[in-house]
């Protein structure tokens, strides 16, 4: 029934969060990310995301 209230990312599916504590981000259950133009986006995809950008 939590799972239902955390976001996930628009990528990669992954549950995502703007603050998290490091403890929780380094158990790997959820990613910091943002929200960004109406959806969740967790960091390592923007990041993937600005180096394919970069890549082009």
């Amino acid at each position: 029934m939590v799972r239902n209230l955390i976001p996930t990312c628009s990528k990669c599916g992954s549950f995502v969060s703007d603050h998290i504590e490091p403890e929780v981000e380094k158990e790997g259950q959820i990613k910091e990310g943002k929200y960004v133009d109406n959806v969740w986006v967790c960091n390592e995809c923007l990041k993937n995301k600005h180096l394919d950008m970069n890549t082009k």
